[in-house]
C-alpha cells in the first residue's frame, strides 16, 4: 500500500514535472508473485455456519434494475489498470494501436492518490478514441471498516462513491479487489456482496454503474475455495461485466514454466466456474473471466514482477510476454479477452505498450498488415513466443 512517491522512486518529482507520472499511483502492492498456485493455510480460519447462512440471505436481495452507462456484454474486451495519460496515444492509435471494432471494448481501471474518480482523466480517456472507457477503482484497503461495518455504512461507502464516478464521467467502477481470504471467509465475502449491491445500486435519476470485479491471485486459485459459494458468485454476474484474475509474474516465471502448466495456472479457476454447472458461474466463465498479466518493465524487483531491466533485455521480456499471451490465447475462455498492468509510465518502460497493441491484434485475430489469420505467434513466428 504504498504512495506515489515509494512507488515512483526518487525520480518521482522529476517524472511528475515531466509529465510521466501525472496520473499518480495509488494502489495496494499486487499479491501473489512467483508462487505456483497461491494455496494458502486455511486451518486458521473455519467458515462458521452463520456466516455462510448469511451469505444466502444476502444473496436472496435483489439488486435493483437499472441503466447502466455502459456495458461489456457482447464485446470481446481488454481491461487495463493503471495508466498515465501520456501513454494513451500510443494505445489509440488508428493504424499501430489496439484494434477496433464495434465488438471490442478497452476499459482503463484506476487508482486515484487523492480523489476517487477524476473528471478530467475521464475526458483524457475518453478523448483518445470512443471505445476506450474509463472505470475508477474503489479501493477497499481504503476502507479499513469494510469487514465489520453494518450496512448502513456499507451503503453510504458505495453509494458516494457510485456518486463521484458518475459525477466525473465513469463508465465502469472497478472493485479493488477481492482478498486472499475470500475463498474461505463467507463473512468477508457477505461483506463484499453488500458493497457489490451498493456500487451497483442506480442514483436518483435510475443510472447506474457496472463493476469491474479484481481477484488477487490469492483469491483466484481453486484450491483457497472452501464451499460453492454460489450466492457470491451470483451477485458478482449480477453487478460485473469482468472478472479479472491478477497473475503479476516475473520473466523468469514465465520462461521457467511450461505452456501446460501456465494454462493451468492461469485458467483452473475458470474450469472450476465453468464445471460447476451453476448458471451465474458459467456466465463468469465463458463471458467475464479474464487473465491480467504484469506490463511492469523497469530496474530492480518489484511487487508488480513484470522484466526486471537490470538482468532482463526488453527483447527477451516482450518474448515472455508474448508466451503468456500465447497460452491465454490458446486455453478454453481466453481468446476473447487479456489483461495488462501496469501501463504507467511510472512504472513500465515506453517499449512495452507497441508489444501490447500488437499482441491484442494478435490475440483478437487482427494481426498487422493483413487479414484475420491462426498464427502461431506474433508476427506469425514463433520465435517471438519463447524466451531464448
Amino acid at each position: 500500500m504504498r504512495r506515489f512517491l515509494e512507488r515512483c522512486g526518487a525520480a518521482a518529482l522529476v517524472a511528475l514535472a515531466a509529465g510521466a507520472c501525472a496520473e499518480p499511483v495509488d494502489a495496494p502492492e499486487p499479491e501473489g508473485g512467483d508462487g505456483a498456485d497461491q494455496v494458502l493455510d486455511l486451518g486458521a480460519f473455519p467458515t462458521e455456519e452463520s456466516a455462510v447462512a448469511a451469505e444466502e440471505s444476502e444473496g436472496a436481495l435483489a439488486v435493483v434494475p437499472s441503466a447502466p452507462r455502459a456495458t461489456l456484454a457482447g464485446k470481446r474486451f481488454t481491461v487495463f489498470y493503471q495508466v498515465s495519460g501520456d501513454v494513451l496515444d500510443t494505445y489509440a492509435d488508428p493504424t499501430l494501436g489496439l484494434p477496433m471494432a464495434a465488438d471490442h471494448a478497452y476499459v482503463f481501471a484506476q487508482s486515484h492518490a487523492t480523489a476517487w474518480a477524476s473528471a478530467a482523466f475521464a475526458a483524457t480517456i475518453h478523448g483518445a478514441r470512443s471505445d476506450f472507457y474509463y472505470a475508477p477503482a474503489f479501493d477497499l484497503h481504503e476502507f479499513p471498516d469494510w469487514r465489520t461495518a453494518d450496512d448502513a455504512t456499507l451503503a453510504g461507502y458505495g453509494h458516494d462513491f457510485r456518486d463521484t464516478a458518475l459525477a466525473a464521467g465513469a463508465d465502469f467502477y472497478a472493485m479493488n479487489e477481492a482478498f486472499s481470504d475470500t475463498g474461505w471467509n463467507a463473512a468477508a465475502r457477505v461483506q463484499l456482496m453488500k458493497l457489490l449491491r451498493y456500487l451497483s445500486d442506480p442514483d436518483p435519476s435510475g443510472v447506474s454503474l457496472k463493476g469491474i470485479f479484481f481477484l488477487t491471485e490469492a483469491a483466484a486459485t481453486t484450491a483457497n475455495w472452501t464451499s460453492p459459494a454460489n450466492a457470491f458468485w451470483t451477485r458478482v454476474n449480477e453487478t460485473c461485466d469482468a472478472l479479472v484474475a491478477e497473475h503479476y509474474h516475473s520473466t523468469g516465471f514465465i520462461c521457467a514454466h511450461s505452456t501446460a502448466f501456465l494454462a493451468s495456472h492461469y485458467f483452473n479457476f475458470r474450469e472450476w466456474l465453468n464445471d460447476s454447472g451453476v448458471a451465474a458461474k458459467v456466465s463468469i466463465a465463458n463471458t467475464k473471466y479474464t487473465v491480467l498479466h504484469s506490463a511492469r518493465y523497469g530496474p530492480g524487483t518489484s511487487g508488480w514482477a513484470g522484466g526486471n531491466s537490470d538482468v532482463d533485455t526488453l527483447a527477451r521480456f516482450q518474448r515472455a510476454m508474448s508466451r503468456a499471451a500465447m497460452v491465454t490465447r490458446d486455453t478454453p475462455g481466453g481468446f476473447n479477452r487479456i489483461s495488462f498492468a501496469p501501463v504507467t509510465s511510472a512504472l513500465t518502460a515506453a517499449g512495452v505498450h507497441p508489444r501490447i497493441n500488437v499482441l491484442t491484434r494478435w490475440h483478437y485475430g487482427d494481426p498487422l498488415g493483413g487479414t484475420a489469420a491462426e498464427l502461431p505467434c506474433v508476427a506469425d513466428y514463433a520465435g517471438n513466443c519463447t524466451c531464448e
